[in-house]
């Protein structure tokens, strides 16, 4: 059987439409050396090799891992196995890492839909069982007087271990605290921060955990710069905890879970437990 049979040599053109890697993809692979035509013809056609189609199945399993040409040319270019042993070994934990996040962010998607949802009835109050969350806290941005606050705040988010992955999952808060809440003084913030409900275990001195605790719950929506609308809810709840037998417990948490140009959309949590 001769060679014409076996098709032992393909086009550019063939290559291309074959494995579905674009001609000028492969024309640069060829400019920089990294997999140049076996064969060139005097009419300057260039054929492949069958074999070569291997290496360009590594290739763009390499380049679909986000390794770059250079790094490719120069394990191409090696006789032993270590250094794609390594760079596998390190792309799989960092598969490892992405999934875990991709996961974890399907999770808040779903939440984040569920909640959004509340907000088409913002006059229910309710009790409910909080989930554990993860906060990060300072003194009240509003009410301090410390001028270098903001870069305090900006240093600590620095020293999160996964800050960018980990601020995908989390929220503003304002705590008011129990003695505020019962004077009716809703606007002086014991402290602000951030949330999650993301685990944040390797970050310990800087996170606190929020244990689960009973809670009056309700969906808020206020204007933007109009946060005295928030007194009628807080009231609407106190009224609401006291005629079912409850009273407060501990420090408001205010959740902003959305915002919009000119709209607030907050989850207002107040700690309750029986009289």
């Amino acid at each position: 059987m001769g060679e014409s049979a076996l098709r032992l040599r393909f086009t550019i053109g063939e290559v291309s439409q074959i494995l579905d890697i674009p001609v000028d993809t492969l024309r640069y692979y060829d400019r920089i050396g990294l997999l140049p035509p076996r064969e060139r013809e005097t009419n300057n056609y260039r054929y492949y090799n069958l074999e070569q189609f291997d290496a360009l199945i590594t290739i763009r399993m390499l380049r679909a891992m986000e390794v770059p040409i250079e790094r490719i040319q120069e394990l191409l270019k090696e006789n032993r196995l270590d250094g794609i042993q390594g760079l596998l070994k390190e792309k799989g934990e960092e598969i490892a890492r992405r999934l875990v996040y991709l996961n974890r962010l399907s999770d808040k998607l779903g939440t984040l839909q569920v909640q959004l949802k509340r907000f088409e009835d913002t006059d229910t109050v309710e009790v409910v069982k909080t989930e554990p969350a993860w906060v990060l806290l300072t003194d009240s941005i509003m009410e301090s007087s410390d001028r270098k606050l903001g870069s305090r705040v900006q240093q600590q988010v620095r020293r999160i271990h996964s800050s960018q992955e980990w601020l995908a999952f989390c929220h503003v808060i304002s705590i008011v605290s129990k003695d505020n809440l019962l004077a009716g003084r809703y606007h002086n913030y014991l402290n602000n921060g951030i949330l999650s409900t993301q685990p944040m275990s390797g970050d310990s001195d800087t996170f606190s955990r929020l244990e689960p605790r009973y809670c009056a719950r309700k969906y808020v929506v206020i204007d933007r710069d109009h946060y005295a609308m928030l007194d009628d809810h807080y009231e609407r709840m106190k009224v609401y905890i006291d005629r079912r037998g409850f009273r407060i417990d501990g420090h408001s948490l205010e959740i902003n879970l959305y915002n919009q140009n000119d709209k607030h959309y907050i989850e207002i949590q107040i700690p309750v437990a029986e009289k």
